[in-house]
């Protein structure tokens, strides 16, 4: 994931996370809360031409790149950016910060990276290097671990809102059913529970938020295939998720956007593939973006799947997607 680039570049990767030895000798839990809207980084340069430049070039290129699986095109994240000179005391609460600083005096790339420094949830990444070209290369080798560390921060602060206003009564539901423990916020209850399966539903007026899980015997490692992956789910969607038509169900839309699965190793079981794509309605109109995270219960020798979907037409999807995301991420097996 963190590699050094083709010329050979050397690139030195400070991880501070910050508890209680701060700079400013608070513990985490004495920090304010995080600001920044949903899914922004603030993006601090020493002027406007590195904006423009390749530096600027490079970030945006990375860091707004297309959120796959959506039905609308939209970036993973949205980007603001302000000059060193403006980076006052309320910009450093920003939730995601990338910091740009270019020192001719710098004999090779360093990438700072920080937790919870000025609030919390908080992630920073700040990167100094001697020449545009260089600090583009250290930036290059290392996005996708930025963007690993930006997508914690705001699962963090997601999940930090949902556990004040949490359902028990849903959760409690999850634990009987998978023993797994989620934190699902008031507004889901519980659609469908069957053997190995459950539906969570959210409806308001503008969209709809759900969570699937099921599961089924593990047998052997073929099982987290995308193809089996979507081969399974589909059987379950069939069989339990009906559309608003007579005979209409949810499936896994496989015509334009093609599923694609990979293995993520932040969940908080050590192999978990995450996949994302659309869903669709056979025999109806609706369709939409889901993401899952399919993992090993060895409790209980099954593979479990957890979905979480959206629906929201011709309308932005990513940041309600994203809780839902945020949401699956709080698993945790319970006892």
């Amino acid at each position: 994931m963190i590699k050094k680039s083709s010329a050979g570049l050397f690139i030195f990767l400070a991880f501070v996370v910050l508890m209680s030895a701060c700079s400013d000798g608070k513990n985490r839990s004495d920090k304010v809360r995080s600001i920044g809207n949903t899914s922004e980084i603030l993006v601090v340069v020493e002027n406007e031409q590195q904006w423009d430049s390749k530096i600027g070039q490079s970030i945006r290129e990375y860091l707004e790149e297309e959120q796959y699986g959506l039905n609308q095109s939209e970036p993973i994240f949205k980007l603001a950016h302000i000059q060193k000179q403006s980076f006052s005391e309320m910009f450093q609460k920003h939730r995601n910060l990338l910091i740009v600083e270019i020192d001719q005096k710098a004999e090779k790339a360093k990438i700072e990276y920080l937790e919870d420094y000025w609030s919390k949830p908080q992630r920073i990444v700040k990167i100094t290097a001697s020449s545009a070209e260089d600090f583009v290369n250290a930036f290059e080798e290392n996005a996708q671990f930025f963007i690993e560390k930006y997508n914690q921060a705001e699962r963090e602060r997601i999940v930090s809102l949902f556990r004040a206003s949490e359902s028990k009564k849903v959760a409690g539901k999850v634990v009987k059913t998978f023993g797994l423990r989620l934190t699902i916020p008031r507004e889901y209850y519980v659609a469908k529970t069957e053997n190995d399966f459950l539906w969570i539903r959210k409806e308001v007026a503008a969209f709809s938020q759900g969570i699937v899980i099921f599961s089924e015997p593990y047998v052997d490692t073929a099982q987290f295939s995308t193809a089996s992956i979507v081969a399974r789910t589909n059987r379950f969607l069939q069989q339990y998720v009906p559309g608003p038509a007579d005979g209409s169900y949810m499936v896994t839309s496989e015509k334009f956007i093609v599923p694609k699965s990979e293995v993520v190793t932040d969940f908080f079981i050590d192999y978990t593939v995450e996949t994302r794509g659309l869903w669709r309605v056979e025999g109806d109109f609706m369709s939409g973006p889901f993401v899952s995270y399919t993992f090993i219960d060895s409790r209980k020798n099954k593979i479990v799947s957890m979905q979480g979907y959206v629906f929201r037409p011709n309308k932005e999807k990513r940041n309600l997607l994203r809780q839902l995301e945020a949401i699956l991420y709080s698993a945790q097996f319970f006892p």
